[in-house]
Order: structure tokens, then sequence, then C-alpha cells
């Protein structure tokens, strides 16, 4: 047996939750600090707002830089956006703003019944942008050579397009206001979303018969990368009421996903965990922010484990508590992306 296929059977064993052994990958410790965003001909620091002429599709992809080795440890790396996006939101209509610290969306101001009304699937599948997007994975795929998966377009969820499209404080009010054209609009938003995805998904190639999730694990079959960091404007109660549905909507339309949080807002998981068709939880450890509770991380970690959910971590571990981790957890479907912060 060759050492990728012996690799590409520890992740099918994974997602089975039948490895023996967590999947780990030592990964350089990112950078916080601001970067030029790159535009055609130009870059930017200040926020800008840009439109789809602007994106330099090679830089976008760090293809100015050397590609990566496909295998890192246990874990697979992939081609894809070396820059932050804000797909989803430009696709229905937000206007896009980049510098050097990230790339934003910024509300069309637009109606709640108005949009729950007349918002459709074309109006996000005839932008502009779209065809963008469409460049971005013809080119990876071309850079690629078969030699590296390619990802999935970053793509924000169901809630966080919401937040963008109306704005956090009127999108609290609405939950509160209007809570079936919400619920109508979440509805919609959620088949844009596996529409898009869909559309991705035809234009990537498989790699080694499979696909590469953003969070390096290998499935045989479609993968998608989903998030919900906007829900932590509500309490569990009203998250389940009002999106838990819609994000069910679009996990179940994937034979495997995972869910991007982040440890200072896992309230939500639980929730998450009830939807038969999810694949696992990824969770950002966000020890960048000062707050580490390992105690309620490990407790959540042992929730989604029991529901046989598959797990991702991914942030700073020194080598005590990576051990903590991979002894405190049931191995089977963990996988663990980290930096050791001990040797900076």
């Amino acid at each position: 047996m060759s050492e990728t296929q012996s690799l590409l059977d520890q992740h099918l064993a994974f997602w089975q939750r039948a490895n023996s052994t967590a999947l780990v990958s030592k990964i350089a410790q990112p950078y916080w600090g601001g970067k030029p965003y790159p535009l055609l001909g130009r870059e930017v620091t200040e926020p800008t707002q840009i439109k789809p002429a602007d994106v330099d599709v090679d830089r976008l992809l760090g293809l100015d830089r050397l590609l990566p080795n496909w295998a890192q440890d246990d874990l697979i790396e992939s081609i894809g956006n070396a820059f932050p996006t804000a797909w989803m939101e430009a696709l229905i209509g937000c206007s896009i703003h980049a510098s050097a610290y990230g790339c934003v969306a910024k509300s069309p101001n637009i109606e709640l019944r108005h949009a729950a009304q007349n918002f459709s699937v074309e109006t996000a599948l005839d932008s502009e942008w779209f065809g963008v997007m469409e460049r971005v994975l013809a080119r990876a795929n071309q850079a690629a050579r078969d030699q590296l998966a390619v990802r999935q377009w970053h793509m924000r969820g169901v809630v966080d397009m919401l937040a963008a499209y109306f704005g956090e404080a009127t999108l609290c009010t609405a939950a509160y206001d209007e809570p079936a054209a919400l619920q109508k609009l979440a509805a919609t938003f959620a088949e844009t979303w596996v529409a898009v995805a869909r559309r991705g998904l035809e234009l990537r190639p498989r790699w080694n018969g499979g696909y590469v999730s953003a969070w390096r694990v290998y499935a045989p079959e479609p993968v998608v990368d989903y998030q919900v960091d906007a829900s932590s404007l509500f309490s569990s109660k009203l998250y389940a009421k009002l999106f838990l549905q819609a994000d069910r909507q679009v996990l179940s339309a994937f034979p495997y996903s995972i869910v991007h949080t982040h440890a200072t807002g896992l309230r939500h998981v639980a929730a998450l965990v009830t939807i038969a068709e999810l694949g696992g939880i990824e969770i950002h450890l966000d020890r960048e922010t000062g707050v580490w509770e390992k105690e309620n991380i490990l407790a959540t970690c042992r929730l989604i484990q029991a529901h046989n959910k598959i797990i991702v971590l991914w942030g700073e571990f020194d080598a005590d508590e990576l051990r903590e981790f991979k002894s405190a957890l049931d191995p089977r479907g963990l996988a663990i992306n980290y930096w050791d912060h001990s040797e900076n």
C-alpha cells in the first residue's frame, strides 16, 4: 500500500470514528498583523470598496508564492484563497470592502419584508461576483495540477449572510419584530448557499477520488465547510427557533460537513449536534483573544463525541496541553491542527 493511500485510509477511518489515534498536524503560527490586500495593479491597507473587476485572482490564491506540499503530518493541505473574502455577502448584494485586516460586507439597506418576498437564488447566481468566483476555482484547478486538492470557496453561513445583509443591530431587532419574514429569507439564503456550493463542487476536480476540507481532512465524497459565527448574537433558544432549520437545510444537502465554531462562543453546539446529517464541528481555540476556558472546551468536545460527530481542533497548544487533550478525548474522529506558542 502506498503512503498516500495509507493516509487516506486513516481519514476514511476518522469519518467513521474508527481511527485508533488522533490525526495531528503541527502548523505555522498565524500572523495576526495587517497585510496589504492585493488588487489588480495595487494594494490597499485602509478599508476600500472593491468591485469584481478589482480582484487579482493569482495573488488572491497566493500563486505568487511557493505552493505547499499536500502532506502535512497526518493532515492534508489544499489550495484556496490566501486572503479573506466575502463571497456570499457579495452574491446577495452587499458592498465589499477590503483592507490590510480583512474583507467585510456592508448592508445594501433593503427592507426585510421586501427581501423575504423578492430575493431569489437566481439573483445571486447572476451576480458579477459569481463569475469572479468561477474564475478563482478555474485558476486554482490549473495551479493545483492534480498534486493539490482545491478547497471550497470561503462561504459564510446563513446567519452570517443575514447579519451582513441587514447589519447586526437590525437583525437582532428583526428576530423579535418579524420572525416569520426572517425565517422565510433564511430558508432562501440556505437554498442559495446550497446552489453555490453545488456549483463549486462541479467546478472542482476530485483529488484522489475525494475532496479536502479547509480544516485539512479528506472525505471520499463532497464535504462542505460551514459557519455560524453571527449566531453569537442570539441566545441558544432564539438561535434554535429562528436559524437551526436553515442550517439543517444546508447541512442535509451534502454527504459530509464540518461547522466552524469559536471556543469563545460554543453555546450553540448543543443544537447543532442534533442535526443528524451533520458530520462534525471545528473549534477555533481563540487563545489569541486571551481567553482560555479549557474545561468548557473539553466538555463541549465530549458532548460532540457523545453524538458520534467528528471534531477538528485548531489553535495554540504546547506539548503538555496537546498530550492532555489527546488523553482526555476519544481519539476516534478527533483531528488537531496546532501551533506551539511556547516555542516563540
